[in-house]
């Protein structure tokens, strides 16, 4: 992760929006990166349209090149898509929009899914103070389970006529990679 690769696997890091689901959708499920690390206001005030008025926070992936995971994410053979409802059967804690923050010191939820807006720019256009909301309270949940030893593993977006769900997938420690 940020703080060091597996052995003998080449690494490469960026940074994204993490609201911005189709950018997760691309990062996490397609090139099977992993996160646990959340930047504030990673470049300061941004006057551009899409950033202007957030806080230019930011995740920073790492990309394992040679792992297992990113060589299945990028073959033709992919695994099917997991869908909420895949992880709802399997018992996942499942944060919806702007909830309160759960006590997960106590007792490790080895799957936890964290919603995000499908569309922030959309909702950043229509209304900005929701989007604001969104980005500090997704920053104080995603600090948390940071902290609590929880990876950003997967992601889950759902859009087939309607927006139905943007789901980040975190698992406890590094036993899932």
């Amino acid at each position: 992760m940020a703080n060091g690769s597996p052995p003998g696997h080449r690494s490469n890091h960026w940074t994204y929006d993490p609201l911005l689901s189709l950018n997760a959708h691309l990062n996490i499920s397609k090139l099977g990166t992993v996160c646990n690390m959340y930047l504030r206001d990673f470049y300061g005030a941004m006057r551009d349209e899409m950033n202007q008025g957030l806080p230019s926070d930011r995740f920073e992936v790492d990309w394992w090149v040679n792992t297992h995971r990113v060589k299945l994410r990028l073959s033709k053979r992919s695994r099917r898509q997991l869908n909420l409802l895949d992880f709802q059967k399997a018992n996942s804690l499942i944060i919806p929009a702007l909830t309160r923050i759960p006590d997960v010191s106590t007792d490790i939820n080895h799957l936890i899914l964290v919603e995000i807006p499908t569309d922030f720019l959309e909702l950043k256009a229509r209304a900005p103070v929701q989007a604001h909301e969104w980005r500090l309270y997704t920053r104080a949940l995603f600090e948390y389970l940071f902290a609590r030893g929880y990876i950003i593993t997967d992601f889950v977006y759902e859009k087939q006529d309607q927006p139905t769900g943007s789901y980040y997938v975190l698992s406890h420690g590094e036993a899932t990679l």
